[in-house]
């Protein structure tokens, strides 16, 4: 599980653990809605005083809650997962070479805050398991064991180990000079023997000086409960289908399955219905964005015509333009006035109507004149001054 904090409380001694919500799932399978809840599609809350917003609100999950979802990835990442004691024993078989071994999870009063404790059966020679008890003691998953692992996957990675390179038995070496027990003898005085306590009262005990008897091939797990039943019942079972779904209905795994689907199917249908509720609003927020994507549009076009225009006046007014038209403006002048003069000496004009014309065009030209030296003179600093 993914935890951001750990913290003591004083008052009850306890140990909390600020973690992230999950979101809504829409997968009905139940290995992945016990998957997806613990794992994936999170949102991180932060407890208070530390730096979060005034409106998050903490999630603080308490011991019990952090066991069960450790012992709900031992379900996600192992098959074969059977309950002897409820948040305390489990028991995960693999294949080994051919052969069947088990697993025992023990699960200490400390756990996750401790190391779980697995023991295999029957006991193998492998570096990573102790000769003597069966324990794994050695693998990487319980060496680097933290609040932050995950148990199913530990699990997990020494099973796959064992698959990958089957070890050797440990009683494999010790001749046998007596034959065993036929099998299915042996199987049927041991269901026998413990039809018989059940019947009694006696239920045996499953701890840890049981666990190889447990783990034995004449004792394999029974997660179904067929042991506890008469033969009239099994042979029931066999012939009577609604007896059948009945008693498959009322298993406690099946249960518990069928009750995390009913969760889930309850949380989509909350979800789907507010989404129902958001959907005006949503269309009317669509229409909105629409309308202002519409009016984004033809005012960039607005803008595009005046930035084209803008660029026009900035050459029309620039330093550079004015100083050219100033020059033909200059030189328009300069023409005027000896125009007026060639027409006087060529006698086509009077001389009140030369003076007159001559001046005003000579006026003209010497202030044009005077602007384009002017402005020359401005350049020039402009460029000597580097800009």
């Amino acid at each position: 599980t993914h935890t951001h904090d750990v913290t003591n409380v004083t008052k009850t001694n306890h140990k909390i653990i600020i973690v992230s919500s999950t979101c809504p799932i829409d997968s009905p399978c139940p290995n992945q809605i016990i998957a997806l809840k613990c794992l994936y599609r999170r949102r991180p809350y932060w407890f208070s005083g530390a730096g979060s917003s005034p409106s998050a609100r903490p999630r603080i999950v308490t011991f019990r809650t952090m066991r069960k979802r450790q012992i709900d990835t031992l379900k996600i990442f192992n098959h074969n997962v059977q309950e002897v004691k409820e948040n305390e024993e489990y028991l995960v078989n693999f294949d080994c070479g051919g052969r069947e071994i088990a697993i025992n999870i023990l699960l200490g009063s400390g756990f996750p805050n401790e190391k779980p404790k697995l023991i295999v059966s029957p006991i193998l020679r492998h570096p990573w398991v102790n000769g003597t008890t069966g324990e794994i003691e050695n693998a990487p998953g319980i060496l680097n064991y933290t609040i932050h692992s995950d148990l199913g996957r530990v699990v997990q990675a020494v099973g796959r180990e064992f698959e990958k390179h089957p070890p050797r038995f440990v009683n494999e070496s010790t001749p046998q000079h007596h034959a065993p027990p036929p099998p299915a003898a042996a199987a049927a005085a041991a269901a026998s023997q413990h039809h018989q306590q059940c019947r009694n009262g006696n239920v045996p005990d499953y701890g840890v000086d049981n666990r190889n008897a447990l783990l034995s091939p004449s004792h394999e797990p029974d997660p179904f409960g067929l042991r506890n039943l008469t033969t009239d019942e099994l042979s029931r079972l066999n012939a009577d289908e609604d007896y059948l779904e009945e008693f498959v209905a009322k298993l406690p795994f099946l249960q518990h399955q069928n009750d995390e689907l009913d969760q889930l199917l309850a949380g989509i249908e909350s979800l789907a219905v507010d989404n129902l509720a958001r959907k005006q609003t949503v269309e009317e927020r669509k229409a909105k964005l629409e309308s202002l994507a519409l009016e984004f549009k033809e005012l960039g076009q607005q803008w595009e015509s005046m930035n084209q225009r803008y660029q026009r006046k900035a050459e029309d007014f620039s330093p550079q333009h004015i100083k050219e038209l100033l020059q033909i403006a200059v030189s328009t002048a300069d023409s005027k006035s000896d125009d007026e003069a060639q027409r006087f000496l060529a006698g086509q004009s009077d001389v009140g109507t030369f003076l007159q014309n001559f001046i005003e065009s000579r006026k003209l030209y010497t202030m044009r004149k005077a602007k384009e030296e002017r402005l020359v003179q401005q350049l020039t600093a402009l460029e000597r001054a580097a800009f």
